[in-house]
């Protein structure tokens, strides 16, 4: 693996931790299919990378022209390339030869294209569209970094990729820069009372967005919800990382999945309650679905008072959870406390009952009367923290 190619893989694990990122996985003939593929639910990723020099030529346009070929055109045939092979099959060999990764249906299937150009000149400008065969994404060496570290879950960064086909598609384009057009998508969605016909943007609007107050309050507000990273990163050395037969799929790895697809924005309000709820030393706290989910949360403090019976009151918890949140089928449950040493430590529940019939329902009353879980819940409701 190159240098270009460790910092891209290593930065897509960083941001999509290898749930779904995937570093050199094997397509025909056992030959590399690209660089790196993510798979996330219906979403597939394929990313090539090129790190060319530019040549010593005297010609400028000469130079250019040498360097876009091998640096970018290349890689753009390789993701066609890759994807040709991806329509045929219905799970990946890795790069070890041995572990396989299924991909989602095909008729399900979303494509999206990266082309990762790395050693050119500043100056040189990145075509991104398309190329014939569907819709490129073209980064160089800063933007790929700024992307991915702004646009950090796997859920941000694809609506990003989606949100910006669409803006984009049968449009004249000039944007200097990918971060210059990021903080376009950051500043306004790409939502506009009128549909432009050509983009043409300014050099400098990320450097005008990192001054600008909105963006100062997010990286403010941003540090509570790195909690729910740090549940995501144990939970997954345990649960997936870990674990020996990766044809099985446990429940606690669904939940693990669930918790590691929120995007940043539920991340913050979810790191915000679970934070609260240990600081006010509360006994349980609810927290209903977020928008477009199907799942309500249950935070639980773990201390020596409980310690000996975490496992069984949470998932009491959770099933009184499930029975006050009603059109969501799935309880997620997270107890938190501290270790000796002072770091985070975590114990998870999940349950997906779809319906609660009359005796189920009858159990759960009788447990939340006589146990007084949630007797009087107060459940607060989400908001946007961005604004």
């Amino acid at each position: 693996m190159t240098p270009s190619e460790k910092f891209v893989s290593e930065l897509c694990e960083k941001s999509f931790l290898p749930f779904w990122s995937f570093p050199s996985p094997l397509g025909k003939k056992n030959k590399e299919l690209c660089d790196v593929l993510v798979v996330c639910e219906n979403s597939v990723i394929i990313i090539s990378i090129k790190d060319i020099k530019v040549s010593e030529h005297s010609d400028e346009n000469i130079q250019y022209e040498r360097w876009q070929k091998k640096a970018i055109l290349s890689s753009i045939d390789q993701i066609y390339g890759a994807e040709r092979f991806l329509k045929n099959v219905n799970e990946i060999t890795l790069s070890d030869k041995v572990t396989k990764i299924q991909l989602p249906p095909r008729s399900n299937r979303e494509i999206f294209r990266i082309a990762i150009a790395f050693g050119g000149k500043k100056e040189y400008p990145l075509e991104t569209g398309e190329f014939g065969s569907g819709f490129v994404h073209v980064f160089d060496e800063q933007s790929t970094f700024t992307v991915l570290c702004e646009l950090d879950t796997i859920n941000d960064f694809v609506n990003y990729l989606k949100a910006k086909e669409k803006f984009l598609a049968n449009k004249t384009i000039m944007v200097p820069r990918e971060v210059d057009f990021l903080a376009l998508y950051l500043k306004t969605s790409l939502e506009f009372d009128f549909i432009p016909d050509a983009v043409v943007l300014d050099e400098g609007m990320w450097e005008d967005y990192l001054e600008d107050d909105e963006y100062k309050y997010w990286q403010k507000e941003i540090p509570q919800s790195y909690v729910w990273d740090e549940i995501v990163s144990q939970l997954h050395t345990i649960h997936v990382k870990n674990k020996r037969d990766h044809t099985l799929v446990s429940d606690l790895e669904r939940a693990t999945r669930i918790i590691a697809l929120e995007p940043r924005i539920n991340r913050m309000e979810l790191g915000m309650c679970l934070i609260d709820a240990i600081k006010k030393k509360v006994r349980g706290r609810m927290m209903p679905p977020l928008e477009g989910s199907d799942h309500s949360y249950v935070f639980m403090p773990l201390s020596h008072k409980n310690w000996e019976s975490k496992e069984k009151e949470l998932q009491l918890r959770c099933l009184v959870a499930r029975k006050e949140s009603k059109n969501a089928p799935k309880v997620i449950g997270i107890a938190i406390g501290k270790s000796p040493t002072n770091e985070h430590i975590f114990d998870i529940a999940y349950f997906d009952i779809p319906e609660l019939n009359e005796e189920m329902l009858k159990k759960i009353e009788e447990a939340k009367q006589e146990l007084g879980y949630f007797k009087n819940p107060a459940i607060s409701h989400s908001k946007d923290m961005r604004k």
